[in-house]
């Protein structure tokens, strides 16, 4: 047994729990793929710690390190991909990247002669990857640095097979995944926090160990540098991918302290502050705001009659169409269940008119969702700043009493909580 691995055995034991305690709270595909990756590592350590013994068992423990280090960094790759666009994808780019790398180095451990058979994976592991890049590929700048990547990993593997010495593509191959990985997560993540920028340099400092490792041995031999100094990489990727999902869960946090969970709409508090804004630009400019205060009529009956989440995804293409109404600089907010707000700077009141014509067709058409036919009404007050009040309360107040008044004089053109329609 290797009893100096035990250490970091213990320490990669810990760290798998607490990836497994943090992937029951933090559901998401990439915490599930980072525990994955922290699990093959620790049985990369593990399988070390048995390495020592001679024959057939000690090559079969080195394999299994190596190979769980290999498919560790293609987890860890993966899992930042954001440069395939759905699960599948990624699923066929885990496969291109992992199993002719496997196969090299197994076959480099238990000492397969051919070096046909190295240049042939060699290849593939190069052209498969691409070729699903290609395929799949939404972002160009980084095809073509996975291009100039992979010719550059297969020419030094294809170097050292042809000097006899295969085992120096292991070292491209774990290289190459932990470079990939570093570019990746800060192309994934794009922003300069501790957590991101740690876990990008514990990549790139992961990936450097091991071509580092190879010169030290062959120019500097009398060079020894304890397990402990060549794992602080691997630490440094762990504090960061802990920090990064505590950046996360802050950044969550505020955004939701500002907009609607369900829709994405400014909630009130962000609506408050945008409309301050318009009113004091409004008075520098002597423009005007228009506020709308628009209600779905019986959006209760559709909730009850076809189910909440059929609401939930009704109130979403609700969302869509008054957007689509709007210009980018018109706060369109959910200020109720079923209520929703506009703030827009106008030059005058006919703009005012002409919008709430557009809002009023929003929902001229049914909504489809499910294969069931929704319909709602919409209701709609309008308030303009300065004539109908000078201040926020005043200017809710009278959008709210037209709004009321236009529900009152409208009348449902369907029969309210209908059963589903099918729609052909």
């Amino acid at each position: 047994m290797n009893f100096t691995t035990l250490p970091n055995l213990i320490a990669l034991a810990i760290l798998v729990v607490v990836f497994w305690a943090i992937s029951r709270k933090a559901v998401g595909e990439q915490v599930r793929l980072w525990l994955i990756g922290w699990f093959l590592v620790l049985v990369h350590f593990a399988a070390q710690f048995a390495a020592t013994a001679s024959g057939a068992w000690g090559l079969a423990a080195m394999s299994i390190s190596l190979d769980s280090l290999i498919l560790a960094g293609v987890a860890f790759l993966i899992s930042v991909s954001a440069i395939v666009s759905n699960r599948r994808s990624k699923v066929y780019l885990a496969l291109a990247i992992a199993v002719p790398a496997v196969a090299y180095s197994s076959g480099a451990i238990w000492g397969v002669g051919y070096q046909n058979f190295y240049y042939f994976l060699a290849a593939v592991g190069m052209l498969a990857p691409l070729l699903v890049l290609w395929r799949h590929n939404q972002q160009g700048n980084l095809y073509a640095a996975g291009v100039v990547m992979a010719i550059v990993a297969a020419g030094i593997t294809g170097w050292g097979v042809a000097h006899g010495d295969p085992e120096i593509g292991i070292t491209v191959i774990l290289a190459a995944l932990n470079f990939t990985a570093a570019i990746l997560y800060w192309n994934h993540h794009n922003r300069t926090t501790a957590g991101v920028l740690t876990a990008v340099s514990g990549f790139v400092l992961w990936g450097a160990v091991f071509p580092t490792s190879v010169l030290l041995q062959v120019f500097w031999p009398s060079i020894r540098i304890e397990s402990e100094v060549w794992n602080i990489p691997k630490y440094l990727v762990a504090v960061g991918m802990i920090l990064t999902l505590l950046e996360n869960q802050i950044e969550r946090t505020t955004y939701l302290a500002y907009h609607d969970e369900l829709t994405d709409l400014p909630n009130r508090r962000l609506l408050e502050d945008r409309l301050d804004q318009a009113l004091a630009q409004a008075k520098r400019t002597k423009s005007k705001v228009a506020v709308f205060v628009l209600d779905l009529d019986h959006f209760k009956e559709v909730n009850d009659t076809f189910g909440h989440r059929v609401g939930d995804f009704a109130l979403r293409e609700v969302v869509a169409r008054l957007g689509s109404r709007l210009r980018a600089s018109d706060t369109l907010a959910r200020s109720g269940g079923d209520e929703f707000t506009v703030v827009s700077q106008l030059d005058n009141a006919e703009g005012a008119q002409s919008l709430l014509s557009a809002l009023e067709s929003a929902l001229s058409d049914p909504i489809i969702v499910e294969h069931k036919e929704v319909r709602t009404g919409l209701s709609i007050g309008l308030a303009l700043y300065p004539d109908d009040g000078l201040d926020p309360d005043h200017l809710y107040a009278a959008a709210d009493r037209a709004m009321y008044a236009a529900k009152r004089a409208s009348r449902p053109p369907y029969p309210v909580g209908a059963t589903p329609q099918t729609s052909f």
